[in-house]
């Protein structure tokens, strides 16, 4: 270890952070003993080690500032375009930079363990968990880890783990957002901001949207609340950080092509965020619940709403997920597609019909894997929230193969049906904006009370229109619908063309 590193564990610095790790932990030792004592419990070795080093308190408005002000200095202080010169690319200069934030912070990571083993000398030593840590109550956050790990010093090891990864995650984020915008002051900006969001996902998001503050990636006990399973926090963690490894190889090349990339793909990556939020938001919410299955949170996801089953959450993700998808197509590629048809694109195909089809065929496929996504990633989540892998549903009678002919039957018929509605409005008027506004109006006709007898072609491939109809009389009314904009479409393009 190098001379510098050697004064740095040994620096002032050190001594107050490690001061103030044992007045917490000598606070939280005399919390354990005194609760203890008041309900008769025996507690162990482990209750102020874990505590200590899981305490989302301490971690929220001690670690995390201190490891921020880490970051900002291994990549803003010390950030020198002569040892850039001299590495060559930004890519190893990141490398550089996370192999000197880890000799700074270290020492952070070798005092918090430290005290937190330190503190169990005077309690009663065990290997097993303690009747205290096994009682649910307020001072105890340890009952949950209980029934996934079976021996205490596991815990230990996972979030000794956990806090090498997220430190490493952060530092890898943080330093490729410099590198891309080249600004302190913006660096400084999401510090800052990273620290208020953490405060609030704490203390201000419900139990249902717990996942997304950051204080679940740092501390096990606050990520198993909010998976309600520790492989989750892992399997996010680890992704992230193989993603933000895998985008160093693009760092150092032509960023216009990429940053024209990046942009162009806001709109499926935003789009796909919302869709991960919606379906971890109703999976978190009904696996509080024993019985709850994988096809149960299919089902919730996915339920939509009818004229007399209504609720503002399933119709707006509703809206989200099919409206928000067509929206995706029209901004992608339909208003593209009929924005640049020319008469040298009518003589390629020989007729608008053929040119109609040479596109839709493809958004048909595209249908049809955007279905089959859907419902693999609804269990995916199911799964990693702690769903129950059966084959059937606990919250609908109706038969699962009969679910799922209607999700992706009559899922394909909606969606296809849209798509038409919104070429015909595009073509009639050649100004993409009416599009959106169809989609918009669309949205009336799925309010309480206006498409009481399943008529009207909008939201009929909800899963809740089972509960009141057969799906094969909603396929009838879609494919009915699907024929008439069909002929419509057909009618359209025989007419005189203007271009």
């Amino acid at each position: 270890m190098k001379r510098e590193s050697v004064e740095n564990i040994f620096s002032i610095k050190w001594i107050i952070v490690g001061a103030v790790f044992y007045f917490y932990g000598a606070m939280l030792k005399s919390e354990i003993v005194q609760v203890a004592h008041q309900q008769r419990l025996h507690f162990n070795n482990w209750d102020v080690s874990l505590r200590l080093l899981t305490d989302p308190y301490l971690i929220l408005y001690f670690v995390v500032p201190i490891v921020l002000l880490l970051l900002i200095k291994s990549i803003l202080v010390e950030f020198d375009y002569q040892i850039l010169v001299r590495l060559g690319s930004f890519k190893k200069w990141i490398y550089y930079s996370f192999k000197n934030f880890w000799e700074i912070a270290f020492p952070l990571l070798c005092l918090w363990v430290f005290m937190s083993l330190f503190m169990a000398i005077g309690f009663p030593y065990s290997w097993s968990w303690s009747e205290f840590s096994k009682t649910a109550h307020s001072t105890n956050t340890l009952d949950q880890l209980v029934y996934f790990f079976n021996k205490p010093a596991s815990v230990f090891v996972a979030q000794l783990f956990l806090l090498l990864c997220i430190f490493s995650l952060l530092h890898i984020v943080f330093a490729v957002t410099y590198v891309v915008t080249k600004s302190k002051n913006f660096m400084l900006f999401i510090s800052v901001f990273f620290f208020l969001f953490s405060i609030i996902g704490f203390k201000l998001f419900p139990n249902e949207f717990a996942f997304l503050s950051p204080l679940s990636f740092f501390s096990i006990t606050n990520g198993v609340d909010a998976f309600h399973s520790p492989i989750p926090v892992y399997i996010v963690v680890i992704t992230f950080f193989c993603v933000c490894i895998w985008f160093l190889q693009f760092l150092d090349l032509n960023k216009k092509v990429y940053v024209h990339s990046i942009k162009s793909h806001i709109p499926i990556f935003t789009y796909f965020s919302l869709c991960v939020m919606g379906i971890g938001a109703t999976a978190r919410s009904l696996v509080q619940s024993p019985d709850v299955t994988v096809w149960d949170v299919f089902v919730m996801s996915f339920a939509g709403v009818s004229a007399d089953r209504f609720a503002y959450i399933p119709f707006f993700f509703y809206s989200v997920v099919f409206f928000g998808f067509v929206y995706l197509i029209q901004l992608l590629f339909l208003s593209n597609e009929i924005e640049q048809l020319g008469y040298y694109k009518i003589i390629r195909f020989k007729s608008l019909s053929k040119w109609f089809w040479s596109w839709m065929t493809k958004l048909m496929g595209v249908t049809v894997f955007f279905l089959f996504m859907l419902i693999i990633l609804s269990l995916v989540l199911a799964v990693c929230f702690g769903a129950h892998v059966s084959f059937y549903m606990t919250l609908l009678s109706n038969p699962l193969h009969e679910v799922i002919y209607h999700f992706f039957v009559n899922g394909f018929l909606q969606i296809v049906f849209y798509i038409s509605l919104v070429f015909i409005f595009s073509w009639t008027s050649k100004e993409s904006i009416y599009g959106v506004v169809l989609t918009s109006m669309l949205m009336l006709f799925m309010l309480p009370s206006v498409n009481s007898k399943g008529i009207i072609p909008v939201g009929l491939n909800g899963i809740v229109y089972l509960a009141d109809y057969s799906p094969y009389y909603l396929t009838f009314i879609l494919v009915t619908m699907n024929i008439v904009s069909y002929f419509i479409i057909r009618y359209l393009l025989k007419q005189r063309l203007k271009i």
